[in-house]
């Protein structure tokens, strides 16, 4: 499916001015804390972090650099925001310190893990146990992690999930990485990329900090952040060995606003052309499509393309946000088009200035042309040539509903000043709306109405972390008339 790079990004020189600057070496916070998710973002709400962060990983570097300024600058903040800044920086400064050494561990164990994963990191298996190790220098970050897990549904019992070695060139970050990345505003899923499947091995380029352009032609983009991806895939699939491109810039060219723009690509593989030509075919579209009709030698990719904002304001001092992302799985006359559809509301607060709060609503449309009242079923997340499609290891890359799904999703988060949190998660809608059979659905091969709800509690004590959560999840089954229900739950430890 080819999509012009030149149509969302304008020109490559744009994105790649001002990558140069001085940095320290540092680590990112990976996707998948959810109340540290929310800290940051409310944090975002008030002015204090002034970068972009629907970005992840984010680099501690730029946080950390945000939260000195608004203490320095002493910002004026509600009593638990204030808290939640001052919390947040110390935690930055340890995970930033020089010289440290770090040897990590994690259990999990789950009954009947969840099918459809937010943003939040459950556990994918019924037993995991990790062991990791960690070391920071000035140029140097090292993060190595391996997980074992039992009865795994992929067969891999043995994972070097949540890995990384990045060298610091500048303000830029070059790595090799096995971490979840999550791209998009949205908090129960992303179209384009998320973790929902298993992180692929990737060699990364990231930027460190955050900071706008110096230049006055550039600088009304504000601060902005960019990330590449170069990886490759399993070999266990209709084309073995299939590489994954992607690449996202996000920008706020005004406080109140964020926007991002994304695009990946499915390319090469056994049997397929892999040559530079062909990369660069990919890289601007120049490229025919095989699902209208093309030769397939003259197309040699599977596309995606994504644009996703975040608007945000205060009404009687409580910070609101509306959230909207279109990801297009076509190309027609050189722009983007048959797009799938998410958007979404957000408001957080703080109650007693102990606890802060953020409740969302959010809704989802992974089909094609998902705004029209003709929508195309059986398109999203698959492609003629590389028939498994947008997954790895049986999980799609994007949204966790899969392909023609219709989600509505409504979470409240709470945290207070010792790290505690509550998430509170409720799901309805409709899967695989696309008919029956479509064996590439890796959720269900049949329509089905899904009712589902999650609880998680999470606390860190002088022992480490530990989250424990409980769900149900009711399914109406279209095709056999068969209504079934079943409860899920786990409970996790991470080292402190």
């Amino acid at each position: 499916m080819p999509l012009s790079v030149r149509s969302l990004f304008g020109c490559l020189p744009i994105v790649c001015l001002g990558l140069a600057g001085s940095a320290v070496a540092g680590p990112v916070i990976a996707p998948g804390d959810i109340g540290l998710r929310h800290e940051i973002q409310l944090l975002a709400d008030y002015g204090v972090i002034r970068g972009p962060v629907t970005t992840w990983p984010l680099a501690w570097d730029a946080v950390e650099a945000d939260l000195r300024r608004s203490r320095d600058e002493q910002m004026v903040l509600p009593v638990a925001v204030e808290r939640a800044r001052d919390r947040l920086l110390a935690r930055a400064e340890r995970e930033s310190q020089r010289g440290r050494h770090r040897v990590k561990g994690r259990l999990a164990v789950a009954e009947k893990p969840t099918r459809i994963r937010g943003f939040a990191n459950t556990p994918r298996e019924e037993g995991e146990v990790s062991a990791g190790y960690s070391w920071l220098g000035d140029y140097l970050t090292v993060d190595l992690n391996v997980t074992g897990v039992d009865d795994p549904a992929d067969d891999e019992d043995v994972r070097p999930d949540g890995s990384l070695i990045a060298l610091e060139l500048g303000n830029l970050s070059i790595a090799a990485s096995t971490m979840d990345r999550w791209w998009g505003p949205g908090w129960d899923g992303s179209q384009i990329l998320s973790n929902n499947a298993r992180p692929i091995p990737s060699l990364t380029i990231d930027r460190n900090r955050t900071d706008a352009f110096k230049t006055k032609w550039l600088s009304w983009i504000g601060p902005w952040d960019f990330s590449f991806i170069a990886g490759q895939m399993e070999e266990e699939r209709e084309v073995p060995n299939t590489r994954f491109l992607g690449f996202r810039v996000s920008f706020k060219p005004h406080p109140a606003w964020e926007i991002g723009l994304s695009r990946t690509a499915q390319w090469c593989g056994d049997g397929r052309p892999c040559g530079w030509d062909t990369f660069w075919d990919v890289v601007f579209g120049r490229n025919e499509n095989a699902d209208d009709g093309a030769d397939p030698q003259d197309d040699p990719s599977n596309q995606q393309a994504g644009i996703d904002i975040r608007v945000s304001n205060q009404w009687f001092g409580t910070p609101m946000a509306f959230y909207a992302s279109g990801t297009a799985q076509d190309e027609a006359g050189g722009l983007p088009s048959v797009w799938m559809a998410q958007g979404g509301v957000e408001s957080s607060g703080h109650i007693r200035s102990r606890w802060s709060y953020r409740w969302f609503m959010e809704f989802a449309y992974n089909a094609c042309d998902a705004l029209k009242s003709e929508q195309r079923f059986n398109c999203a997340y698959n492609h003629t040539i590389y028939e498994t499609g947008y997954r790895y290891y049986d999980r799609v890359v994007g949204h966790g509903a899969e392909s023609d799904a219709r989600i509505a999703s409504l979470g409240v988060i709470l945290a207070n000043t010792n790290a505690t949190t509550w998430e509170f998660l409720f799901r309805t809608g409709d899967l695989n709306r696309g008919g029956s059979p479509d064996i590439r659905n890796t959720l269900t091969p049949t329509p089905q109405e899904i009712l589902s709800a999650d609880i998680r509690f999470g606390v860190r004590t002088r022992f480490g972390r530990v989250e424990i959560g409980a769900g149900y999840e009711e399914i109406d089954d279209d095709v056999t008339g068969l209504k079934t229900d079943d409860t899920r739950a786990f409970l996790s430890w991470t080292s402190p």
